[in-house]
C-alpha cells in the first residue's frame, strides 16, 4: 500500500510550534479552498484539515477564527484509526465550551484515500444544530471524496515528475548518444554524451540550419535515409565505421525508433552505441573459427592420409613377417600398430570436437530405445553385458544427441570392471527439458575428478592400460552447452556412476 509521502511529496514545517505542514503549492491551494468552502456551507466558525504524517498529526490547512481551547484539540493517530474503522466514521460530535462560555459543536470526518490509507481528518466547529442532517452528510461525503481525488491526482503528478527526473538522469549518465529528431529531421533533444561529441550543437539545437557544417556533420545522407525509414516503418538499425579525432576507427550501432508524444506528434528516438570492442571480439572469434576450419582441413587430409598409409604398411609387415620376426620384435610391431590406431582415433575425436556447432541443428523425433539399439554395433559390447533403456520419445537434433549418447554409454561400457556389466538409461520429461540419466555398475569416479574428466585429453587410467583419447566427455559437455543444457555427475567412487544430461526441449 502506498504511504503518505507518495501523496504529499516532501512537505516542510512552516511553523514548528503550531505543527503547520506546508505542501506543494498546487495541492495546498486545493485543500485551502475546501476548508474555506466549509465555512459558509455549514455556518462554521472555523475549519481545519489534519494529515497523519510520520506517525504525527500535522495541520495542513485552516480557515476561520479559532480560540486557544479549540486550537489545542487534536486527536491522536490511534483515535483517528479507531474513528475511521467505526460505523459512524462519516461524522462524530463533541460539544466544546470556550472561555467565553460559548458552546460549540465539533464535527470530525476522517479522510480515507481510495487505497484505504487513512490520510487524516477534516473538522469544523459551529454553534447551532446537533448532528448533521442528511443533506449536510451528503455534502461531507462529497468533500471527503474531493480531498481524496485531489490527493490522488497529486500523487500521479508526483510519480510522473519522479519518472521524468529518473529518465533525465538515465539519459544524462548514459554513455550512449541519445537524441530525438522531429519530422523535419532536426534534433530537438540530445543527452550529455551526444553534446560532448558535438559541443557546438548545444547552443543551436533548437535553431538548426540545414546548410550549417554542424548540422551536415550530424545528418549525413545515409543517416537521413535511416531517419526516413524509422519514421515510415517504425524502426531502423544500422552499423557503421567512423573515424575518431585521433584517427582510430570506431564502430557504432544506431537504433532509431518512431514514437509519439501525448498529443500524437511523431518523433524519432535515436540511440547510438559504441560497439567497437564488441566488433573487435567478433572479428577475433571469426579469425579463430577460420583457424579452426584450417586445422580441420589439415587434420582431414594432410594428417589422416599419411597416417592411413603408415597403418596399412604396418598391417602388411605384420601379415608378412610375424612368423619370421623374433617374438620381441613382433610385440614391438604390435605396439607401433596400437599407437598408430590411437593416433587415428585421436584425430577422429579432434575432428568431431572441432565441428561441434556446425552441424545441422534441425530437430527430429527419436525413440530413445531404438537409438541405443542402433548404437550397439559401435559400442563393442562384451558378452553378457546388459543395457536397459526406459522408453521415451524425444525431439532433439539427431547427430549431436546421438554423439552424446554414444560417448556416455560407450564410456560406461569401456570402463566397466564387472563380470556382468550393466547400464541403465532413463528419461524424465520435464516442462522445459529432457532429463536423461546413464547409470552403470562400474568402479565409480571419485568426486575430486568430477571436473577433470570433462577436460580435453584427460583420462583416469594410463592409455597403455585402457585405449582412450580423453576427448569423449569434452565432446559431450561442449555439445550439451552448445544447446543450452547441462550435465551432472553422481558417484561415490566405488559403486558405479550416473551421468545426467538436461537437454532443453525445442521452443
Amino acid at each position: 500500500m502506498p504511504d503518505i509521502d507518495s501523496y504529499v511529496g516532501q512537505p516542510y514545517l512552516a511553523n514548528p510550534h503550531d505543527k503547520l505542514l506546508n505542501l506543494d503549492e498546487g495541492i495546498q491551494l486545493n485543500l485551502d479552498s475546501i476548508c474555506e468552502l466549509v465555512l459558509p456551507i455549514f455556518d462554521a466558525h472555523f475549519c481545519r484539515l489534519f494529515c497523519c504524517y510520520d506517525k504525527t498529526m500535522f495541520l495542513v490547512s485552516q480557515k476561520g477564527e479559532m480560540n486557544q481551547v479549540t486550537q489545542q484539540l487534536i486527536i491522536s493517530k490511534k483515535e483517528l484509526v479507531a474513528l475511521a474503522q467505526s460505523s459512524n466514521s462519516l461524522n462524530t460530535l463533541a460539544r466544546i465550551t470556550t472561555p467565553n462560555d460559548e458552546s460549540l459543536l465539533r464535527h470530525i470526518s476522517p479522510i480515507i484515500l481510495p487505497s484505504g490509507l487513512v490520510f487524516g481528518y477534516l473538522e469544523f466547529y459551529r454553534d447551532k444544530g446537533a448532528s448533521l442532517n442528511s443533506k449536510e452528510q451528503a455534502i461531507i461525503t462529497v468533500l471527503q471524496r474531493d480531498i481524496g481525488n485531489h490527493l490522488l491526482q497529486h500523487k500521479h503528478l508526483l510519480a510522473a515528475a519522479k519518472s521524468r527526473e529518473l529518465h533525465l538522469l538515465i539519459s544524462k549518465h548514459n554513455r550512449d548518444w541519445i537524441f530525438v529528431k522531429d519530422t523535419d529531421f532536426r534534433i530537438v533533444y540530445a543527452n550529455e554524451a551526444f553534446l560532448n561529441a558535438y559541443p557546438q550543437a548545444a547552443s543551436s539545437i533548437s535553431e538548426q540550419d540545414p546548410s550549417s557544417s554542424m548540422y551536415q556533420s550530424i545528418t549525413t545522407a545515409a543517416s537521413l535515409e535511416q531517419d526516413k525509414i524509422a519514421l515510415s516503418q517504425g524502426q531502423s538499425v544500422t552499423t557503421e565505421d567512423m573515424t575518431a579525432a585521433d584517427g582510430s576507427i570506431m564502430v557504432y550501432e544506431t537504433v532509431k525508433r518512431r514514437f509519439e508524444d501525448g498529443d500524437g506528434v511523431p518523433y524519432i528516438l535515436c540511440i547510438r552505441r559504441d560497439i567497437t570492442e564488441r566488433e573487435r571480439f567478433i572479428r577475433q572469434l571469426k579469425e579463430a573459427n577460420n583457424d579452426l576450419d584450417d586445422f580441420t582441413k589439415i587434420a582431414s587430409h594432410d594428417l589422416k592420409a599419411p597416417l592411413n598409409a603408415i597403418r596399412r604398411l604396418l598391417s602388411w609387415i605384420e601379415e608378412d613377417c610375424q612368423h619370421i620376426l623374433p617374438e620381441e620384435s613382433v610385440e614391438n610391431l604390435r605396439l607401433v600398430i596400437s599407437r598408430a590406431n590411437r593416433m587415428q582415433s585421436l584425430l577422429e575425436d579432434l575432428l568431431t570436437f572441432a565441428k561441434i556447432g556446425r552441424e545441422d541443428k534441425t530437430v527430429t523425433c527419436i525413440e530413445l530405445a531404438k537409438l541405443i539399439s542402433d548404437l550397439n554395433p559401435l559400442l563393442d559390447l562384451p558378452a553378457g553385458f546388459e543395457i536397459n533403456v526406459e522408453p521415451a520419445e524425444l525431439v532433439v537434433p539427431s547427430v549431436p544427441f546421438k554423439t552424446v549418447m554414444l560417448n556416455l554409454v560407450g564410456n560406461a561400457i569401456k570402463h566397466n570392471d564387472k563380470d556382468l556389466g550393466k547400464v541403465e538409461v532413463g528419461c524424465k520429461i520435464n516442462k522445459f527439458c529432457y532429463e536423461i540419466s546413464i547409470s552403470d555398475n562400474g568402479p565409480g569416479i571419485e568426486e575430486k575428478y568430477f571436473e577433470r574428466i570433462f577436460q580435453l585429453f584427460q583420462t583416469l587410467k594410463s592409455r597403455d592400460e585402457l585405449e582412450a583419447s580423453g576427448i569423449g566427455l569434452a565432446v559431450v559437455k561442449k555439445y550439451v552447452n552448445q544447446f543450452g543444457g547441462r550435465i551432472e555427475i553422481d558417484s561415490d567412487g566405488v559403486n558405479g556412476t550416473t551421468f545426467t544430461v538436461f537437454w532443453p526441449k525445442p521452443k
